[in-house]
C-alpha cells in the first residue's frame, strides 16, 4: 500500500470466471477513475468447471492479455489451472493482499463504477481507519431520498451492508471473520433476542438471520463468512456501522441469472426484490468531497426508508419470513439451545414419517 501524507491508497481485488461482458464493463469503468493511477488491481480468473463457461472465460483471458491497463498503479492477473469456485477464488485474492496492505476494496465482477469511486473509497477508508465501530465502506446505496444534512456526500448507518464494491480494514475484519467462522454468530441468537437487538434489524435482515438461526449445514454458510447477509445482521446486532454514499457509486448488472446468488429479475417494481438495478442512477462526478453525516436522527429516518424499500414479496421470501418468525418465537421462549433441540427433533420426526 502506498502512503500519501494524509491517505492510504487501497488495492482492489476482483474474482471472475466467464461473464465477459460484465467483467470488461467493470474494468473499463475503473479505468475512468482519476485515482486509478494510485490503485493496485488484483484479478483472479477461475478455471471453467464446464464447457458452457469456456467461451466467456476465453474472452476475459483475451481481454486481459491484449488490453491496456497502464492507467493503474499496478495490474496483477492470476489465471487458475483448476476450478476453485467463487468463494475460494475470492480467498486466493484475499491471501495476496492481506499481508501487504492495511485495507482493501473487493467487488464482484458484475458491476460498474462511478468516475470517483476509488477516491471515495480511499478517503472514507482513511477517515474511519481508527474508528472501531465503523467496519465497512460500501460504494453502493439503494436509490432512496436519504435523510442527510445539506451537502453531505456519505452517511453512517447500521441496517444494511452491500458488498458490491466494498472496503474493509484488515485489523477489523479479522475480529468479525473469526466470529463468523466459529459459528458463534448464530449461536448468540438467544442473547440478541434477550437484548432486543432484533428491533435494530430491517425485515430483510431479520428474515435472513432468524431463518438460519436454528438451521444446520449449507443453510448457515453465508453466516460463516463475511457475506453481505452476515454483515447486515452483524452491524444491527453489534451496534456497529457501515458507510454509504448518498448517491450510489456502483450500478449492478448481476440480476440477470448469471451469478451465484442474485436472482434473474424480469418483472420490475419499486422494492429491492424487483428493482431494475441496471437503470439505477449513479454518481457521474469525477471527484469526491468527503462530507459525512453521522447524526442519530438521520440514522433513524434512513432506517425507515431502507426497511420500506429493502423487501422481497416473492413466495419463497415470504415462506422464509414465516420460518424466521417461528424460529424467533422458539428462541425467545426456550433459548437458542433448547429451541435447537426441538427443531432437530421435529426435523427427524418429519423424516421418519416419510419412510
Amino acid at each position: 500500500m502506498e502512503n500519501g501524507k494524509d491517505i492510504y491508497f487501497a488495492p482492489m481485488i476482483i474474482p471472475t470466471l466467464s461473464r465477459s461482458e460484465h467483467f470488461v464493463r467493470l474494468v473499463e469503468s475503473l479505468k475512468r477513475n482519476g485515482w486509478a493511477k494510485y490503485t493496485d488491481i488484483y484479478i483472479s480468473v477461475d478455471f471453467p468447471p464446464a464447457d458452457k463457461y469456456k467461451k466467456g472465460w476465453q474472452e476475459i483471458c483475451d481481454y486481459l492479455d491484449h488490453g491496456d491497463f497502464s492507467v493503474f498503479h499496478a495490474f496483477h492477473v492470476s489465471k487458475q489451472s483448476v476450478n476453485l469456485g467463487c468463494f475460494e477464488n475470492y480467498d486466493f485474492l484475499l491471501n495476496q493482499v492481506k499481508d501487504c496492505y492495511e485495507c482493501w476494496i473487493s467487488s464482484d465482477d458484475d458491476v460498474c463504477f462511478s468516475p470517483n469511486f476509488l477516491e471515495y473509497m480511499d478517503k472514507v477508508l482513511w477517515h474511519y481507519r481508527d474508528n472501531d465501530k465503523v467496519l465497512l465502506v460500501s460504494g453502493y446505496s439503494h436509490p432512496l431520498p436519504w435523510r442527510v444534512k445539506e451537502g453531505a456526500s456519505c452517511f453512517r448507518e447500521n441496517f444494511i451492508v452491500h458488498t458490491w464494491g466494498a472496503g474493509v480494514w484488515k485489523s477489523k475484519q479479522s475480529i468479525y471473520l473469526d466470529y463468523f467462522q466459529s459459528g458463534q454468530f448464530l449461536k448468540d441468537a438467544g442473547k440478541f433476542v434477550k437484548e432486543g437487538k432484533d428491533k435494530n434489524m430491517t425485515e430483510t435482515a431479520f428474515r435472513n438471520y432468524f431463518a438460519a438461526a436454528l438451521s444446520l449445514g449449507d443453510q448457515t454458510r453465508l453466516f460463516r463468512m463475511d457475506s453481505d447477509v452476515a454483515m447486515t445482521a452483524y452491524v444491527s446486532c453489534k451496534e456497529a456501522y457501515c458507510v454509504l454514499p448518498v448517491l450510489s457509486k456502483v450500478r449492478n448488472f448481476g440480476f440477470d441469472g448469471t451469478g451465484e446468488y442474485c436472482p434473474n429479475i424480469t418483472q420490475f417494481g419499486q422494492h429491492s426484490g424487483d428493482y431494475n438495478y441496471t437503470l439505477q442512477p449513479i454518481d457521474e462526478a469525477t471527484t469526491f468531497e468527503f462530507i459525512p453525516d453521522e447524526s442519530e436522527e438521520s440514522l433513524r429516518q434512513n432506517f425507515l426508508l431502507e426497511n420500506e424499500f429493502d423487501n422481497d414479496f416473492s413466495p419463497e421470501s415470504q415462506m422464509k419470513l414465516e420460518l424466521a418468525r417461528h424460529n424467533y418465537q422458539m428462541i425467545k421462549r426456550y433459548g437458542r439451545g433448547l429451541a435447537m433441540f426441538f427443531h432437530l427433533f421435529d426435523f427427524v420426526a418429519r423424516k421418519l414419517r416419510k419412510l
